[in-house]
């Protein structure tokens, strides 16, 4: 090993301990330097990622992704009004899901006392063994008034009668009590085993608030050359008794995946883009829940777009699974009717430039953490045909993809 292999490597051999120590040692390190982190899985993968900035995150406004560095971003549901926040990877660890710690020596260092702090504070909890409990709050964080969905459905069908819009996608909240021994770690983790398909997310970042989560949503995908986007609508509770291939479609939710398709061939439209290659649309399971999915993918050699991803990105969010179609009317109703704060919840989040790929998910099925509450979010799509009870219970049952797993935890 090389004197400078020697000062990237951290002076404890992490290897021993478990992902959860490592974890919590890196959280409980945040918190004690107000750090920004950001920890997550993505789908299919054993894998899980951990990212600190020795910084404040970065407030972004527009968004460049071959311009961005390494990190983590995370985007509010009302990006372009509200900036997105990056979390730079001056601190990253990878950590396999069987225990094993994979390259834990790849936490460079150049001399910055910033980093050397980080180092410090993380070996110390880690030896400490201290599990984590805290995480940063908003502290410009209120309640959130409660609202009438059902009847907020019915004005939405109404609206769809007047031809303001076609489809729109109104939210609600639910608060739920968590323990003073409430374990954040033990939640992300349990989520992982849980739900293997999904892409799960732990995001902190002080004065901003604790964002936790598991999506099915690919919002963006860029990998070597190609780049992709899926059409994900329609839900049902998975019936264990039958296989996926049995599952039968209502009309209304047939043309709800409908939209979103037509809404992102609209988006290549746009740019003239017409080789594309389209699959499905096919059922896919979600945790407990069962979705219609299309996928989209595009070789941006063949096309002569390399920015495409960032194009795509710009154009797609919110995508109308989220907002609606048309999305200007769509989102001029939410903002008019809906009396929600989303935050975070069906913004977009993931790695950038990380091992030479992009991976952006629209923040679905997440959580904001607050202090001894969690306040889930969830939304549905409503269209003419949509029964304003069978709309509120979707969103219940949304809620559960969370609830099932952290009432385990409670």
């Amino acid at each position: 090993m090389s004197s400078t292999q020697k000062d990237k490597t951290l002076v404890l051999d992490i290897a021993s301990f478990t992902k959860e120590e490592v974890i919590s040692a890196a959280l409980n390190t945040a918190v004690d330097l107000s750090l920004p982190i950001a920890i997550w899985r993505m789908p299919h993968q054993s894998e899980i990622h951990l990212v600190l900035s020795i910084d404040d995150a970065k407030k972004i406004n527009s968004i460049d992704l071959d311009e961005l560095k390494t990190g983590f971003l995370i985007a509010p549901f009302q990006f372009g009004k509200l900036p997105a926040h990056f979390i730079e990877d001056d601190f990253h660890l990878s950590l396999d899901f069987d225990e094993v710690i994979n390259n834990p020596s790849s936490v460079e260092n150049e001399g910055n006392d910033k980093l050397d702090q980080i180092k410090i504070t993380f070996e110390t909890y880690l030896t400490r063994n201290i599990k984590a409990k805290h995480y940063h709050l908003n502290p410009k964080n209120t309640d959130q008034a409660p609202i009438d969905y059902r009847h907020l459905i019915e004005k939405s069908v109404t609206a769809i009668i007047d031809r303001q819009f076609d489809k729109v996608v109104p939210a609600r909240s639910k608060n739920i009590e968590i323990p003073d021994d409430f374990s954040p770690v033990d939640l992300l983790i349990d989520l992982c085993t849980s739900y293997p398909n999904a892409f799960v997310s732990f995001v902190s970042i002080p004065k901003i608030g604790t964002w936790i989560g598991a999506t099915p949503e690919i919002l963006i995908e860029k990998a070597d050359n190609t780049f992709k986007t899926i059409a994900l609508a329609g839900t049902q509770n998975v019936d264990p008794l039958k296989p996926i291939s049995d599952t039968s479609w209502t009309e209304k939710e047939i043309e709800e995946q409908a939209m979103v398709s037509r809404y992102i061939i609209n988006c290549f439209k746009k740019i003239r883009l017409r080789e594309y290659e389209e699959v499905g649309p096919k059922t896919v399971q979600a945790g407990n829940l069962l979705h219609l999915k299309t996928t989209y993918a595009v070789n941006t050699i063949d096309t002569n777009f390399d920015e495409l991803a960032t194009v795509m990105l710009n154009l797609l969010h919110p995508t109308s699974a989220v907002a609606g179609m048309p999305k200007e009317s769509a989102m001029d109703f939410l903002n008019q009717f809906e009396k929600l704060n989303r935050e975070f919840f069906s913004g977009f989040l993931g790695p950038v430039n990380l091992e030479n790929s992009t991976n952006l998910f629209v923040n679905l099925r997440c959580m904001q953490l607050l202090d001894n509450q969690a306040r889930l979010y969830a939304g549905a799509g409503v269209t003419l045909d949509s029964d304003p009870e069978k709309e509120y219970q979707e969103t219940e049952m949304k809620f559960k993809t969370l609830l099932d797993v952290v009432n385990r935890q409670l």
